[in-house]
């Protein structure tokens, strides 16, 4: 893994990682499917965010990770948390698209697949250093578990 050591260019709280209007619909859709509070639905929102920007981050490294079935290259993955976060927030479709925009400039898909890194925990341990490395702050809570698939087994394509 290609990781920059050095200062990051941003700090503080993910949700500023896009605009006040998108993190509000994308936390409050969140807090109402969920049954959450406000409060905890930010913070979910805001780690679903930060991967997002973990992602966009490192998909551009050469060591990123490995290969999907597919081809592309791996990418960071969520906890169980996490990835309840983004599964709300896919089907909040309009401000979902914008925070990807705004965070990765493009539609961030997802792709439930199960993998090798996964299952003997590299994967976790590498999205864990990329998310360390947007300077954002990581809520630790969301990243203790391990990576999970949503989907097991693997889907088709």
């Amino acid at each position: 893994m290609t990781l920059t050591t050095t200062a990051p260019a941003h700090t503080g709280d993910p949700k500023f990682l896009v605009d006040p209007k998108t993190f509000d619909k994308l936390a409050e859709h969140f807090a109402a499917v969920q049954e959450v509070t406000r409060t905890y639905a930010e913070r979910a929102i805001g780690q679903m965010l930060l991967m997002l920007r973990a992602h966009a981050d490192s998909k551009h490294d050469p060591d990123f990770g490995r290969l999907l079935p597919d081809g592309r290259s791996y990418r960071v993955v969520p906890t169980k948390p996490v990835d309840v976060a983004w599964h709300v927030s896919l089907q909040h479709t309009e401000p979902y698209l914008a925070a990807c925009q705004q965070i990765a400039g493009e539609f961030v898909h997802h792709v439930p697949i199960l993998t090798e890194g996964m299952a003997d925990g590299t994967s976790i341990e590498y999205t864990r250093r990329a998310l360390a490395a947007t300077g954002y702050d990581v809520d630790l809570e969301f990243w203790s578990g391990e990576a999970e698939s949503c989907c097991p087994p693997n889907p088709g394509n």
